[in-house]
């Protein structure tokens, strides 16, 4: 008898297979510049954001040490929010939608791109993969008003639970609102931040020769 697959499973496998693929550059044809209105054109849950600093949160780990956004600057860093009343919508839903993409994304070359940081006035779960942190804040204040901060910039405040994505010069660069976007979609985001290479002014011969080409 042949085993039931369960429309979970076939999400997960087909997660594996994209992550498997996009481990390979030569087979991805990368957005570029373009890959905020690419994403939004393709996932309704997704807000492209100007890139701009992210505040400077810290957090509590699991062994009471403390970190900060500052310490993750040069890797990727997806960021969400477990507040004590959110319920199903965060602690469920949009947590196993992360731990699907996360999943995923380590089967791949991005995993030591990428760091995933949940955080919550106590920590939900172990660490299910070295870069996934399940981190608290110092007290529930400084939650409410990291999670506020960064959904100032956001043109859809009042959605909510949101996913900030941050690149590796530690700007807020997306938002991934609600838990029903697709982990693939969030996945070819990121995909996309890890190919981004950070622009670099031309030097001074490179400027003076560009005038005789």
């Amino acid at each position: 008898m042949s085993q039931k697959r369960t429309p979970t499973t076939w999400r997960s496998a087909l997660l594996l297979v994209a992550s498997l693929f996009l481990a390979a550059p030569v087979f991805a044809d990368h957005p570029g510049e373009n890959l905020n209105q690419v994403m939004a054109a393709k996932e309704a849950a997704f807000e492209p954001i100007l890139p701009g600093d992210a505040p400077n949160l810290a957090w509590i780990g699991a062994a009471h040490e403390s970190t900060s956004l500052t310490a993750l600057r040069g890797k990727i860093v997806v960021l969400s929010f477990v507040p004590e009343g959110c319920g199903d919508p965060c602690e469920a839903q949009q947590q196993a939608t992360l731990t699907e993409t996360l999943t995923a994304l380590n089967s791949s070359a991005m995993r030591d791109m990428v760091v995933f940081v949940a955080l919550s006035e106590e920590p939900q779960r172990d660490p299910t993969a070295q870069n996934w942190i399940s981190a608290r804040t110092p007290n529930p204040e400084s939650l409410a008003n990291a999670s506020v901060a960064l959904a100032g910039v956001s043109e859809r405040k009042d959605q909510t639970p949101q996913v900030h994505l941050l690149n590796r010069n530690g700007q807020q660069v997306g938002i991934f609102h609600g838990a029903g976007f697709k982990p693939l979609n969030l996945l070819l985001y990121i995909n996309g931040l890890t190919n981004a290479h950070p622009h670099v002014e031309p030097s001074y011969w490179q400027r003076m020769t560009g005038w005789f080409l």
